[in-house]
C-alpha cells in the first residue's frame, strides 16, 4: 500500500484464529503499518465454482468443498514431500494472486495452511519482486505438503520441525523458531474471578471447559463430564457448531457459542479438554491451564498429540476421560507447561521483512 509497509497473510478458515493472532503481533511492529487478512479460498473459488457447476452440474457450495479438499491432503498425504516448484498452472488462481499483490505492494507475504504458497512464489519469482513469502506452521509437527524450498523462509513451534525441513532442503538459516501465536485476549483476560462473575458462575466447584468448536463427534466427554458433574462444573464452548451445543445443553452442560469470548472462558476453568489442535493446545500453556487431549481427528493432529504427550492428560476415549476427572479430584492432573521457544511469530516474521 502506498506510504505504508505492507504484509498480507493468506489463510484459510481452519487457520483463522492463528492467522488473527499473527496479525495482532505483527501490527503491534508496524505501527502505521498495515497488515491484510486474506481467505486463501478467494484464490480458488471461482474457478472451482465454475468448473463444478458447467462441467459437471454440481451446485458448488466452495467452503464445504474446500473444508473437505483439505482434509483429504491431510488424511492422505500428510507424509508425503512435493515437488518443490516457483511456477503455478492455475492461470485464474495466479492472476488473482497478481492482482492482490499489485494492489498492495506488501514487503512479507505470510501463508498460513496449504493454500496461497505456490501462487505467492510464483508472482514473486515472475515480476522479480522483492517482497518475501514465509510459511507460519501453526501447529507442533510439520504437515509435509507445507515443504516448498522456494519459500523465503518458515516460522516453526520446535527443533523438530526445523530439522525436517532443513533434511529437505529448506536452507537452515531461513527457519526460525517462535511459540505458537495465540490471541492477545489469553494474555489480558480478566482474573479468575472476574470471569467467573462475568458469566455468572460460582467457584463452588472446579470448573472444566471442553473445546468443541470444530467437527467432531465430542458426545462422548459431555457423558463423562456430566457423570462427574457432582465435583465438576462442565462448560462447552462450541462456536458456531450447532450440533454441540445442543448435545452439550442435553448433557447438562453450559454451552457457549461464537458469541461468547473463548479467553474469559479459559480464565474460569481450571482444566481444558481440546483435541490436539496447536492453537488450542498452546492458550492452555500460555494461560496455565491443566490440558487434556481428547482425541484426534486426522493424521496431523495425530502427530500433534505424540508432541503433546509429555505434557497433557489423554481423554481420548470417554473412558479416559473420566479417567480425567478423576485425576482431577485427586489432584493428580497438572499443568505441565509445553516447552516453546521465547521468540514471537510475529518477531520472527519482521525479521524477514528488515532482512536479518
Amino acid at each position: 500500500m502506498l506510504n505504508r509497509r505492507t504484509a498480507i497473510i493468506f489463510t484459510d478458515a481452519d487457520r483463522a484464529n492463528s492467522a488473527g493472532a499473527v496479525r495482532q503481533q505483527l501490527s503491534e511492529l508496524l505501527p502505521g503499518g498495515a497488515v491484510i487478512v486474506i481467505d486463501s479460498a478467494e484464490l480458488y473459488a471461482d474457478a472451482f465454482k465454475d468448473f463444478l457447476e458447467k462441467v459437471f452440474g454440481i451446485p458448488a457450495n466452495i467452503e464445504k468443498r474446500l473444508a473437505a479438499l483439505r482434509k483429504r491432503r491431510i488424511k492422505s498425504l500428510v507424509f508425503v514431500t512435493p515437488e518443490s516448484v516457483n511456477c503455478f498452472k492455475s492461470t485464474d488462481a495466479y492472476k488473482r494472486m497478481e492482482n492482490i499483490l499489485n494492489r498492495y505492494t506488501p514487503e512479507l507475504v505470510v501463508c498460513i495452511g496449504f493454500g496461497a504458497f505456490n501462487e505467492a512464489v510464483a508472482v514473486r519469482d515472475k515480476q522479480k519482486a522483492s517482497f518475501k513469502v514465509v510459511s507460519y506452521i501453526d501447529d507442533f509437527a510439520l504437515n509435509r505438503q507445507l515443504i516448498n524450498t522456494y519459500l523465503d523462509g518458515y516460522v516453526v513451534a520446535n527443533m523438530a520441525i526445523k530439522t525436517t525441513l532443513v533434511n529437505a532442503k529448506v536452507a537452515e538459516d531461513s527457519v526460525k523458531l517462535a511459540s505458537c501465536a495465540v490471541g492477545k485476549g489469553f494474555l489480558t483476560a480478566p482474573e479468575k474471578v472476574e470471569a467467573l462473575n462475568e458469566l455468572k458462575l460460582t467457584a463452588a466447584k472446579p470448573i472444566v471447559l471442553i473445546q468443541c468448536s470444530g467437527e467432531g463427534d465430542y458426545t462422548p466427554y459431555f457423558s463423562a463430564a456430566a457423570r462427574f458433574g457432582d465435583e465438576f462444573t462442565a462448560l462447552a464452548y462450541c462456536g458456531e457448531n450447532r450440533t454441540a451445543y445442543k448435545q452439550a445443553l442435553n448433557s447438562g452442560l453450559y454451552a457457549y457459542n461464537e458469541g461468547t469470548s473463548l479467553p474469559l472462558l479459559y480464565a474460569a476453568a481450571e482444566a481444558v479438554m481440546t483435541p490436539p489442535e496447536s492453537y488450542y493446545a498452546a492458550a492452555a500453556a500460555v494461560t496455565g491451564r491443566i490440558l487434556a487431549l481428547t482425541a484426534p481427528r486426522n493424521r496431523l493432529e495425530m502427530l500433534n498429540a505424540e508432541v503433546l504427550a509429555p505434557y497433557s492428560e489423554n481423554a481420548f476415549t470417554e473412558y479416559a476421560a473420566e479417567n480425567f476427572f478423576r485425576h482431577l479430584k485427586q489432584g493428580k492432573a497438572v499443568s505441565r507447561s509445553v516447552p516453546m521457544p521465547m521468540s514471537s511469530v510475529g518477531e520472527a516474521l519482521y525479521s524477514f521483512m528488515d532482512g536479518q
